[in-house]
């Protein structure tokens, strides 16, 4: 047989059934076949969808399984001695009764025996549990696990929490390292940590990104700068990602590391090209039809919101929990009756993208797994790094925001259909041809340092592992009169030429009152600042603010402390710029907080501050001091507990209630005394009283 015609069989219970023993002899063809290893074990793992189907020559299948590797899949009651002694070699040490597969546990022994590794693997390898069974060992002092997204933090410390008692869990750059710690930050805030102590063991999660291929250079220089200070710190390193074909020589012979390829997967998975037509009534057929977990990728948070309303009016009324009607009655008294992410959940149906609050993203990621949710309607911040129980992966759009999705994203959202133990076949519905295949050869600036790194990277590098081309790029800056060499290196991810342009744009224009300010500014100094910024930080403007003016006044209305039920309100009065829907209001709000407030206006701010500070000093002026106003907009005026804890899942709104009597602690005396506390249910909602309790369970 055909490996297709072999497929057909497999997809049938009844067809497997009348004769189970040609189906597996014709899957034992492949499995036997070296070239076709690979084809074999996609087999044995749609044979194991039907398992029960193979009846008396269940046995023969067990061999298959564990022919290709798949261990974990193996009837453990069912193995000859010889067989026995290979599933035992393949568990972890100091583990439990979990068993890698093949290809997990080499990768596992190399890091034992303490060498570096770069890894390239499917999304359903199995990439997690290593770093958890290393994680286990106890042979770390501190361990850093770099992920690409805050929404990956929340998952990841959910998942590592369990080894609390060795280490302490920190994944905000406020707390306070202990004796042993277990890092889980993104690259933005290992750079920003001030004092981190010497990292043993660190792994970085999609490390393709380190690439520089796109033209928003902010987050792969970030990425680079994490590396390279783990990197120096001395610590072993495991970098994971999919579908890479290799990485250079170079990096392999700088960074003393192994590089692994291999095509192994614990699911196997179909994939239908939906073609043309009506996409928005083909997208609502494909969905009656589905019954199990699904996710439906999007470009953008605007196209999520369009998506959602679409199935919210066309798929069909159905029993909802009582937590999720008690959600979206408390999102209808907090933020607007009318905002889709409460009205979805009556049908079933969450939306998950960047700009939602922590706490709220993290609540519909644990409704879908726990079946609560049939469809979960997501942009690339969900796809990338989050497990979910997903069957089905929808690509309704094939590029994020404006661009094509590349053939590693490509392979990161279709990998996120089928689940371990959950899903041994996912399945991919396609609404666009998939990008063309290639596996390229992923080049780390940090290695080539080519005319395309930018020079806010290379300042950052130790001037022995500079190329002389390097040098003689950053010698125009050692030379510079106006900034020196500190400056432009404290103010990380800022392109150094863009400070000196800031900079001389102080001293021409000599507006020295209206930067001597400490405390909170006025208005005139606040715009001026913004102005500054506008001018020489920012690329482009987006996320609700499109001049320095009007980003100087959305910054100072955080001030007046509206809820964000009455800054919804604002957006939809009637004025030029009002908002056309509740779905657009909330999204004006909630970009704003997200991508302004909360970082991108703070780092630009303190850069200037910094700035201004060397040049007032020089000038013989007294300079200001921005520190306190920056803190303030990040933690929106006001207590930054709150923000704090809605990454660990509690929504500022309830925080608010949960904090009283903490006003001036850590975020780490926060957590023990909410851990020993004991809950008043009458003083909460209901929605309120199910996400503190699961909060504190996983802190």
């Amino acid at each position: 047989m055909t490996k297709k015609e072999l497929r057909v069989i497999l997809g049938d219970p009844e067809r497997i059934a009348a004769d189970p023993f040609l189906v597996l002899k014709e899957i034992a063809c492949f499995v036997n076949d070296p070239a076709l290893e690979d084809e074999g074990r996609d087999l044995v793992l749609r044979a194991l969808e039907h398992k029960g189907a193979f009846g008396d020559c269940f046995g023969i299948l067990n061999d298959l399984t564990r022919q290709v590797g798949l261990f974990p899949y193996l009837d453990e009651e069912r193995l000859s001695l010889p067989d026995s002694i290979a599933y035992e070699y393949h568990k972890p040490l100091n583990g439990d009764d979990f068993v890698f597969h093949r290809e997990q546990a080499y990768i596992y022994r190399r890091l034992l025996s303490g060498e570096s590794v770069v890894l390239s693997a499917p999304t359903s390898f199995g990439k997690s549990r290593i770093i958890d069974e290393i994680v286990r060992l106890n042979k770390f002092r501190n361990i850093a696990v770099v992920v690409p997204t805050i929404a990956l933090i929340d998952e990841t410390r959910r998942r590592l929490i369990k080894f609390s008692d060795q280490y302490k869990v920190v994944t905000q750059v406020s707390q306070v390292p202990a004796e042993r710690n277990l890092f889980i930050l993104t690259a933005e805030r290992v750079n920003a940590f001030e004092e981190l102590p010497q990292i043993d063991f660190f792994v970085i999660d999609e490390f393709y990104k380190l690439d520089i291929t796109s033209s928003d250079e902010t987050r792969p220089v970030n990425l680079n700068q994490a590396f390279y200070r783990l990197y120096k710190n001395g610590g072993q390193f495991f970098l994971l990602g999919p579908s890479i074909e290799q990485v250079s020589d170079q990096m392999e012979e700088q960074f003393s590391c192994y590089f692994y390829r291999t095509p192994f997967s614990t699911v196997a998975s179909d994939q239908y090209y939906v073609g043309g037509g009506d996409r928005e009534a083909q997208l609502v057929e494909i969905c009656r039809e589905l019954n199990e977990p699904t996710l439906i990728f999007c470009s953008s948070p605007n196209k999520v919101n369009e998506i959602a309303e679409l199935l919210e009016g066309q798929l069909s009324a159905r029993d909802v929990p009582r937590e999720l009607a008690s959600c979206n009655d408390w999102i209808s008294e907090h933020y607007h009756p009318d905002w889709i992410y409460g009205k979805a959940l009556l049908k079933g149906i969450g939306i998950h993208h960047g700009r939602l609050p922590r706490s709220l993203g993290q609540y519909v990621v644990r409704k879908f797994n726990e079946l609560k949710l049939n469809f979960l309607i997501c942009t690339s911040t969900l796809i990338e790094g989050v497990n979910t129980k997903a069957k089905n992966v929808i690509v309704y759009d094939n590029q994020i925001a404006q661009k094509k999705i590349d053939f590693f994203t490509f392979n990161n959202i279709k990998g996120r259909s089928g689940r371990m133990f959950e899903h041994f076949v996912g399945r991919v519905f396609l609404f666009d041809p998939p990008p063309e295949e290639q596996l390229p050869l992923v080049e780390i600036p940090l290695v080539t340092q080519g005319d395309n790194v930018p020079d806010s990277l290379l300042i950052q590098m130790d001037s022995n592992d500079l190329t002389p081309r390097s040098k003689e790029r950053l010698s125009e800056f050692v030379r510079s009169a106006i900034l020196p060499m500190d400056i432009l290196k404290q103010n990380a991810g800022i392109e150094p030429q863009d400070q000196i342009g800031l900079a001389s744009a102080i001293l021409s224009e000599k507006k020295y009152h209206l930067l001597s300010w400490n405390s909170l500014p006025s208005w005139e100094e606040l715009e001026y600042a913004c102005d500054l910024i506008w001018r020489f930080f920012v690329k482009r403007g987006g996320s609700g603010a499109y001049s320095g003016r009007q980003l100087a006044f959305k910054v100072n209305s955080l001030s007046e402390k509206l809820s964000i039920k009455d800054r919804v309100a604002n957006e939809l009065n009637a004025g030029k710029y009002s908002a056309k829907t509740p779905n657009e209001a909330v999204e004006k709000v909630l970009s704003f907080d997200r991508n302004w407030a909360s970082y991108e206006f703070p780092r630009f701010l303190m850069a200037l501050s910094h700035i201004q500070e060397y040049i007032l000093q020089h000038e013989g002026y007294q300079p200001g001091d921005y520190s306190y106003y920056a803190t303030q907009v990040e933690s929106f005026f006001d207590n930054s507990l709150l923000v704090s804890l809605d990454e660990f899942g509690i929504p500022p709104i309830l925080g608010k209630k949960v904090i009283r009597g903490m006003e001036d602690v850590d975020i780490d005396t926060a957590i023990t005394r909410l851990k020993g506390a004991t809950i008043r249910a009458s003083a909460l909602h209901e929605f309120e009283r199910e996400v503190l309790v699961d909060s504190i369970e996983a802190m």
